[in-house]
């Protein structure tokens, strides 16, 4: 029995062991199962982190619009954290105060205190943060930030809130973290785009400028090329700009170059380009045109740019000047075409407002000449080629001569005589007149000083370009030049033209008053070709008005320009103001000036222009 007993007993015990065993294998699987699972999810999860981050970073890639991407960023990580509410925080520059970029999850979490707690406590540390709150009707709240960086900058936080308080789990943070990297990425890539858009494009008009046009002409000549087919440039210059930018502002000058901008984009077929060269200058590139398509452009542009511009309670009035250059007619090269242009360009402004000018192969040479002109022009003085010869002024009732009028001129080594019509331009587009119109003063003040020991009452006329009285320094050089031979200011008439004291009257005002109080006598040249404001004129301190030879030469006739010539005289009359004919050549305009009371005469019937040594003897006879 006893035997029986212990035979069961032992099998009793066996059957506890095996079952245990049992157990232990049971719970073994159970956790092999679990950890496989665990496994499996993670490597799920991993994967479809790998899927999302592939997306975004083919959507960088491809430069889709950065909010559609920060968005993607979000409800990426919004989904791989079990639909966890993700909020993309920036700051909103210049302020500097943090923004809502991007949200995934309900709407109310939006600029909610506590993301954005934690999203600037994940900036300000620069590493992954988390945040428990106490419980609420819906449980836990658990946040966690990661910061997004740009080029080791911080520049912002990805903050992510789930329910359940699992917020710190290691996972969480590293998904986090992995899309606020992408967040990183696609500002970095934002920005980087953002500087090569400005790099290439004009900030007031959006336009392409002077770097990408010339690399866009660069592509159409070489594509041109293999077609056999034309490019065209054109080169627009705005006049009257710098008005509007002077006395509006720049802030007036940006919208309206914005409205031209939009104006000759107007005027352009779709795959034309239109580019901002620089200040009040556009560029247009014609793919596939010729000459006649560029000069048909240039009319619609100018006719566009014509019409009034009504902005800020004003209306403002530009007009424009066209350059065309075509590769057929000049060099293949960007730079070469766009010069062309430009030398046209210059061209057409030389001509006046609202001109056109096509580029011929002869206008290099022109210019190439100018440039060599100039360069012995601003050797002229110093190798003593430029020289003075004296016109008389005489009284037209009495015939006597009572002063003369310095003209310059020059005697080249090479070219010999040239004509002050082709360099005293020159000289005032360069800026050498002020050297050039000085030494002249200089000059013809010791001249006439010198011819008083024997002719007293020798007067002294000089022409002023428009650059030499507006010059700060000119009142002052004028005081010197008579100071220096002792020449009363009263034996100096200086001329200047109605054009000078229009551009700017109060300037002109404050320099003829200056010049006045020196003595000096002042006449206007060229009287009625100019503005002819009686207003001005009456305002300003004149002493003489000088008359066109147009209007002498047209005096003979009879008729409007007899009528005009009499008008001027009765104006200089009523004003106390001594009246000079220039340019009289035959004895019928002097009877005639004669009868209407001019005061002066100048011109080749009463004396040619004269070296220095054939004045005396003229004054003497």
């Amino acid at each position: 029995l006893l035997a029986g007993m212990a035979n069961a007993l032992g099998l009793a015990l066996r059957g506890l062991r095996t079952i245990a065993a049992g157990r232990t294998m049971l719970a073994e699987h159970e956790r092999e199962a679990g950890e496989r699972l665990r496994l499996l999810t993670a490597l799920s999860t991993r994967q479809r982190l790998l899927e999302t981050v592939l997306s975004i970073q083919r959507a960088i890639g491809g430069r889709k619009p950065l909010q559609e991407i920060l968005d993607a960023v979000t409800s990426g990580a919004g989904r791989l954290l079990d639909e966890a509410a993700v909020t993309l925080v920036l700051p909103d520059q210049p302020a500097g105060q943090l923004r809502t970029a991007s949200t995934f999850g309900p709407a109310e979490r939006s600029g909610d205190p506590l993301v954005l707690a934690a999203a600037a406590e994940a900036m300000e540390a620069n590493c992954v943060v988390a945040r428990t709150t106490g419980r609420t009707p819906s449980g836990y709240r658990s946040i966690v930030a990661a910061p997004v960086t740009v080029r080791g900058v911080v520049a912002g936080s990805l903050a992510a809130e789930t329910a359940d308080g699992h917020g710190h789990v290691v996972e969480q943070r590293e998904l986090l973290t992995a899309f606020a990297q992408q967040v990183g990425l696609a500002l970095t890539d934002a920005r980087t785009a953002a500087a090569i858009h400005d790099a290439h494009h004009d900030q007031v008009t959006g336009l392409p400028n002077r770097a990408l046009f010339l690399d866009r002409v660069t592509t159409a000549l070489t594509a041109g090329n293999a077609r056999v087919e034309s490019v065209t440039v054109l080169l627009i210059d705005l006049h009257r700009f710098k008005t509007v930018n002077d006395g509006l502002g720049h802030r007036a000058g940006d919208t309206v170059l914005a409205a031209v901008a939009d104006r000759i984009r107007g005027c352009l077929r779709t795959g034309d380009l239109l580019a901002r060269i620089g200040g009040d200058e556009f560029g247009v590139l014609l793919d596939g045109a010729g000459n006649q398509a560029g000069v048909r452009v240039a009319r619609s542009v100018i006719d566009a740019i014509r019409e009034p511009f009504r902005m800020t309670g004003r209306t403002m009035y530009l007009t424009a000047c066209v350059g065309v250059a075509a590769s057929g007619t000049s060099s293949a090269d960007a730079g070469d075409l766009l010069t062309n242009a430009d030398v046209a360009l210059n061209r057409a402004k030389q001509a006046g407002p609202g001109r056109t000018e096509v580029f011929e192969p002869h206008m290099h040479t022109e210019i190439l000449e100018r440039l060599n002109l100039l360069d012995d022009l601003q050797l002229a003085v110093a190798r003593a080629e430029l020289r003075l010869q004296y016109q008389p002024l005489v009284d037209l009732a009495t015939g006597v001569p009572v002063g003369v009028e310095a003209l310059a001129r020059w005697r080249h080594p090479q070219r010999g005589e040239i004509s002050p019509a082709t360099f005293i331009p020159l000289a005032e587009e360069t800026g050498l007149i002020l050297d050039l119109g000085l030494w002249i003063l200089r000059e013809g003040c010791r001249q006439v000083a010198e011819w008083r020991g024997t002719i007293p009452d020798m007067r002294l006329n000089i022409n002023v370009s428009g650059r030499q009285a507006m010059d700060p320094d000119f009142v002052t050089r004028v005081a010197k030049a008579l100071a220096d031979v002792d020449l009363p200011g009263g034996m100096l008439t200086l001329e200047l033209t109605e054009s000078i004291l229009m551009h700017d009257p109060e300037l002109a005002m404050v320099q003829l008053r200056q010049l006045k109080n020196l003595g000096v006598r002042l006449a206007i040249d060229d009287f009625g070709t100019g503005y002819s404001s009686l207003s001005y004129l009456r305002q300003f301190p004149v002493d003489q008005l000088k008359i066109d030879r147009a209007f002498v030469t047209g005096a003979a006739t009879g008729g409007d320009q007899l009528a005009v010539t009499r008008t001027v005289m009765d104006l200089g009359r009523t004003l106390r103001l001594e009246t000079v004919a220039e340019g009289i050549e035959d004895d019928e305009q002097l009877a005639v000036l004669r009868g209407i009371g001019c005061d002066l005469g100048q011109g080749f019937l009463l004396a040619r222009p004269m070296e220095p040594d054939a004045i005396r003897a003229y004054f003497t006879t």
